[in-house]
């Protein structure tokens, strides 16, 4: 009996170890209603080419969220009519919004993990649970407004509202949208880190867009156009030259600008570098 017990015990450890799964989530508090990416890497320990989906086949990857108190609130399968192969030894990643079919509104603590179901074996792999809270904050600004023709739900009337949300470390300013009548949240989403050196300035063009400026880091500035419907239309950055300060400035028909500053690219290549000294020997004249 002993030895059967010794025989069940090392092949479910040798099940494990053919698939290693980990996950990471980017942020461990969330508002409610904010869209939730994980990060999974796959590594295959089969000793063999692992092959993942296919047309016609079980989806091979899915995610499993549960309350502080064990207690299951959402499970979520990813496609898998995608052919994946993992060679031995190697890994893949994905990256997947698992709040697409389930987001959390409660206030408190879960636990998820990710599991690749392996279709040649029947068996599951379970990552590590990962934990992760729902908070929420109150609105540092809140406008009410009626949403124009041209969008949907035209004609209701939503409300904006911008939250900072207070972590250990850091800062961060989020957007939401609710529906006026009905305190029901739409949409949730972080516009960026925010410093309170300077309050943002905030206002509604004539449009009925949201117009955001803050600042995000020493000197840096975000600026945020939000449409009528929660969609983040425009997100830019801008630099303060020394007490030259970026700022909203209305325009004659109603719109409203960034005045001051200098525009700064996140993505740009950084300036090359001057060369020191002499001439490198690849510009000496032909015949040298």
């Amino acid at each position: 009996m002993r030895l059967i017990l010794c025989l069940l015990t090392l092949s479910t450890l040798c099940a494990q170890a053919q698939f290693d799964i980990s996950m990471k989530l980017p942020h461990s508090n969330y508002m409610a209603l904010e869209a939730i990416s994980a990060s999974v890497v796959i590594t295959n320990r089969t000793g063999a080419v692992a092959v993942l989906g296919g047309p016609g086949r079980a989806n091979w990857l899915s995610f499993n969220m549960k309350t502080s108190d064990g207690v299951e609130v959402a499970s979520m399968n990813v496609s898998g009519a995608e052919l994946v192969q993992i060679q031995p030894g190697g890994s893949i990643q994905r990256r997947v919004t698992v709040t697409d079919a389930y987001s959390p509104t409660d206030i408190g603590n879960y636990a998820m993990t990710a599991r690749v179901f392996h279709a040649p074996s029947g068996d599951y792999y379970e990552s590590a649970r990962t934990r992760f809270s729902i908070v929420d904050a109150k609105p540092m600004w809140q406008q009410s407004y009626g949403v124009p023709a041209g969008f949907k739900d035209a004609g209701k009337t939503r409300k904006y509202s911008l939250h900072p949300l207070f972590d250990v470390n850091s800062t961060t300013l989020y957007f939401r949208m609710t529906d006026d009548k009905t305190g029901v949240m739409l949409r949730t989403y972080r516009l960026g880190p925010l410093s309170m050196v300077y309050d943002p300035q905030i206002t509604i063009d004539a449009q009925n867009q949201l117009q955001v400026l803050f600042l995000a880091k020493p000197e840096l500035f975000a600026y945020a156009t939000i449409a009528p419907d929660g969609t983040l239309k425009k997100l830019a950055y801008y630099k303060q030259k020394g007490s030259d300060r970026p700022m909203l400035q209305q325009t004659n028909k109603g719109g409203v600008m960034v005045a001051g500053g200098e525009y700064f690219n996140p993505n740009a290549p950084p300036p090359a570098i001057p060369k020191v000294g002499g001439r490198d020997i690849s510009d000496r004249p032909p015949g040298l």
